[in-house]
């Protein structure tokens, strides 16, 4: 059961949290911006690993399956 007395309280703790948060934060300080000259680092590919473990657990849960695929209903488009 939801007990609305201990969410309220919650919420009001994590306000109360924010606040006091916010009112310590600095609005003076002005920021500044760097652009950095950076480029992207990206590993090599690498051959893709199928486990065939997580096909055969899918295939055991599905509802229906036909040929090795899982068989859903087809949706009709409404306008």
């Amino acid at each position: 059961m939801i007990n609305v007395e201990k969410i309220q309280k919650q919420a009001d703790e994590i306000v109360a949290q924010l606040s006091e948060v916010l009112e310590n934060f600095d609005l003076e300080t002005e920021e500044e911006y760097h652009i950095l000259e950076t480029k992207n680092v990206l590993r090599d590919d690498d051959e893709a690993l199928l486990d065939e473990s997580f096909k055969i657990d899918a295939l055991n849960v599905a509802p229906k399956v036909k040929d090795g695929s899982i068989v859903v209903e087809k949706s009709k488009w409404s306008h």
